[in-house]
């Protein structure tokens, strides 16, 4: 995830590739802890680079803006939920696919952790039009993978032909969303909203029972 407008070699900033990825991650893993702390306006550059241990001149090498640092999140949870949607497509049946997905989205701590962030990145996108269009491309791209994926399974003869594919698409992810807001703010138990979304997706793709177990 290196921007290419960003020189290779800046004053501070360490020559050896690794080391390079290394301190990016180590600045964007502090950055993230501030912002689930603190939120995406409070958390300040300088708690960040403390956070991250480095200081924030060098930072700003890597990250030049708070808009920059959301923007690779960003392409980092898409990345993420896109390897998600290659695990369900890669499991023997829809269900055993949703079902392994949506618990390791919802029980694993550091996931949980993480969904405030969400939140934050969402309530900034309402405010700030370049945020706005990252979120938009990035929630096309999902959105477009798991179309696929229910298309494929129509193919499969697993999913029901009366589905379009699109539209469904949007309304799973809509789900989800809804799900990110209810567990971030500990509304619901996460492993019974997980079960709960898997037979409600199961159901409204018209999921055979035999292609169901």
């Amino acid at each position: 995830m290196t921007r290419s407008a960003l020189p290779e070699t800046s004053l501070g900033r360490p020559a050896n590739p690794e080391a390079r990825a290394h301190r990016r991650e180590q600045i964007l893993a502090g950055a993230q802890r501030c912002f689930i702390r603190k939120g995406f306006h409070a958390a300040t550059t300088a708690e960040i680079s403390s956070e991250a241990g480095v200081s924030v001149a060098n930072m700003y090498q890597y990250f030049p803006t708070k808009d920059e640092l959301i923007r690779v999140m960003i392409q980092a949870d898409l990345a993420e939920d896109l390897d998600l949607v290659r695990l369900v497509n890669e499991a023997d049946t829809l269900a055993e696919g949703l079902e392994k997905t949506i618990r390791l989205t919802t029980a694993d701590p550091e996931n949980l952790s993480k969904l405030g962030l969400s939140l934050e990145i969402l309530a900034e996108a309402a405010r700030n039009p370049r945020i706005a269009a990252e979120v938009r491309e990035a929630d096309a791209q999902i959105t477009a993978a798991v179309a696929e994926m229910i298309a494929r399974r129509q193919l499969a003869g697993e999913v029901s032909t009366d589905i379009d594919p699109g539209p469904t698409a949007d309304l799973i992810m809509s789900l989800f969303d809804g799900m990110i807001g209810r567990i971030a703010l500990a509304a619901s138990n996460p492993e019974a909203l997980a079960r709960a979304a898997t037979q409600l997706i199961l159901a409204g793709l018209g999921v055979t029972p035999k292609a169901a177990d």
